[in-house]
């Protein structure tokens, strides 16, 4: 709250900082709400740590796993509403994580991620369980579902895509993991290129939170729609997927372009030049892995040969 003075009818208005206004010999005192009046929103509402004397005083006395708990919900709950404040309010909402974010609240929300995957496979219904887009065919559902992945690098799936017997939570962490890290260093590499401002801890923060929409809708979305539709009448539940996905990649455009100060062709050559720099990390990732697997595989032969002959 910012007090400010206004004029009112009928004479005229002196005012200060503090609110306080005179007319005409008569002291007003009128305050007024700036972020009410510009239209902008506001932050999210942070729970307090102390609401009350009585609480704050039986915080003092716990320790231990107590206090631990009390401290993990404050900011489990602080970090869940940054969350959806920055799904709805993306442009103010990723200005104050620039200001506020922090290591944790990455791992908070990476771990919500996971489990939102997790839910996912969870509460399928069965007859998706082994649905998958045929790609022989080019189709708008097979169009809509690659470009909706590729610009979240694959971490936001709606299908099993592969067999549900090989798929478990730890092995979908991997596939959220590994991405977001090879995404965090190739967009601070590109951004430092272009002189962006954004320190890392900013890009992962931001990077993070601009899964708040896939976290929400996908695990609620999966539950409802396919236990009760058909695979015939899977077009509502997969035109929600592709506008989760792309309302993620949005978040990860305008994190982008607040967070680096960018505008709008520095921030799309980030954007692109970054998924690039993911793949070409993959493939070198790939290229040494098989080089150390047939050195590994030439010396062990070696060895084998000079200790039995």
């Amino acid at each position: 709250m910012t007090g400010t003075t206004v004029p009112l009818p009928g004479g005229s208005l002196v005012g200060d900082s503090s609110g306080d206004a005179v007319m005409e010999g008569l002291a007003v005192e009128k305050t007024v709400d700036v972020a009410a009046v510009s239209g902008r929103p506001r932050a999210p509402y942070f729970p307090r740590r102390f609401a009350t004397a009585p609480r704050a005083a039986r915080r003092t006395e716990a320790t231990g796993w107590r206090r631990f708990a009390e401290d993990a919900r404050w900011y489990s709950t602080k970090w869940f509403r940054q969350m959806l404040f920055v799904a709805m309010h993306p442009e103010e909402g990723f200005w104050e994580l620039k200001r506020s974010g922090d290591w944790s609240s990455v791992l908070f929300v990476v771990a919500l991620l996971i489990a939102a995957r997790g839910l996912v496979m969870a509460v399928m219904g069965f007859h998706f369980v082994f649905f998958a887009i045929d790609n022989t065919v080019w189709s708008v559902e097979l169009v809509m579902e690659q470009i909706s992945r590729t610009v979240t690098f694959g971490m936001t799936q709606f299908l099993y895509g592969g067999n549900p017997e090989d798929t478990s939570i730890l092995q979908e962490g991997v596939r959220i993991i590994i991405p977001f890290v090879t995404w965090s260093l190739a967009h601070y590499a590109i951004a430092m290129i272009f002189f962006g401002e954004g320190s890392f801890r900013d890009i992962c923060v931001s990077a993070a939170f601009s899964f708040g929409p896939y976290i929400v809708i996908a695990p609620i979305a999966t539950f409802v729609l396919t236990n009760s539709m058909t695979l015939n009448e899977r077009s509502l539940f997969m035109t929600i997927s592709w506008g989760t996905r792309l309302w993620v990649a949005y978040l990860f455009y305008t994190h982008i372009r607040v967070i680096h100060d960018f505008g709008t062709g520095r921030t799309l050559a980030t954007y692109a030049i970054g998924a690039v720099t993911v793949i070409i990390i993959w493939a070198l990732a790939a290229l040494i892995f098989a080089l150390s697997s047939n050195t590994y595989e030439f010396f062990y032969q070696v060895f084998y040969e000079l200790t039995t002959r």
